[in-house]
């Protein structure tokens, strides 16, 4: 085929005006070249010049954080204790002055590693919905994003175990990291990625969960009778964001009325473990 660019409908069009030329150019050699007219050259030009849909890629960020309460540990945490003991002894007098105060102080400080979280696990379920609008004007059709978050539930196993009776030397200590509690949230998020360019698909979404913050707070603490501090009440927060990698497949055409979006609803849940160093006591065989 000499010209690979002129599609169907044109070769019709060049079939008709053949016949034509023919007609009133009966006088003329048969083996002629025969001339296409310039509209047509034109129109195969415009067709050749068209280029198969592209594939190109978009980021999106999608933040999230929990904060709650927590009143359930596998282990209560350790704080840093600070005691102090006072003596008050009888005031002095003497020549030169009096004791108007005498005290002796007794203070001891224990320290202890501060707790930190760790991510075990996650679980991620969503919804894709490819949404094409209309009328870009019309801002009542279109979703807005939005985040919910559940309270931190408490998942670990409280085991109690009597070690009475047991030898004291089959003990060591040591100081290890230990599981203070674990904890699930669930956190609810719609997303909406608004394209500029008219989608005819989408191909693939890579996707990772990040953690920016982990840190748990302890703003409540209770005094035993034995002197003693006992973490009653804790606080775990845990931020971060989905990371999303979205290829898809758009026209080269720049040329559409319509808005293309990407509805995303997500649920997020999260399984944190928080742990602390503490000192245990350890059976050896």
């Amino acid at each position: 085929m000499k010209n690979p660019w002129i599609g169907k409908g044109i070769w019709d069009e060049i079939y008709k005006y053949k016949n034509l030329n023919i007609q009133d150019n009966s006088h003329e050699k048969r083996g002629k070249k025969e001339e296409v007219p310039p509209e047509l050259k034109e129109e195969g030009q415009a067709s050749g010049s068209q280029i198969g849909p592209l594939i190109r890629s978009l980021v999106v960020k999608t933040p999230f954080s929990i904060f709650s309460e927590v009143n359930s540990f596998k282990i209560f945490p350790k704080i840093n204790v600070k005691n102090q003991e006072a003596f008050v002894f009888r005031n002095e007098k003497g020549v030169e002055g009096r004791e108007l105060d005498c005290k002796l102080l007794n203070t001891v400080q224990q320290y202890h590693s501060d707790s930190y979280c760790k991510l075990v696990s996650l679980n991620l379920h969503e919804k894709r919905v490819h949404f094409e609008l209309y009328n870009k004007k019309n801002k009542g059709n279109k979703e807005e994003n939005k985040v919910e978050a559940s309270s931190w539930i408490p998942i670990h196993s409280i085991i109690l175990e009597s070690e009475n009776g047991e030898d004291v030397n089959n003990f060591i200590t040591a100081k290890l990291p230990i599981e203070i509690g674990r904890y699930k949230g669930e956190i609810s998020l719609r997303e909406k990625v608004v394209f500029k360019e008219k989608v005819i698909g989408i191909k693939e979404v890579e996707q990772e969960i990040i953690l920016t913050k982990t840190e748990f707070l302890i703003p409540k603490v209770k005094k035993n009778e034995q002197n003693t501090l006992t973490v009653e009440k804790g606080s775990l927060l845990v931020e971060g964001y989905i990371y999303q990698c979205i290829q898809y497949i758009s026209e080269q055409s720049t040329l559409h009325d319509n808005e293309h979006q990407l509805i995303q609803n997500i649920v997020l849940e999260l399984i944190i473990q928080v742990i602390q160093e503490q000192e245990v006591q350890v059976r050896i065989k």
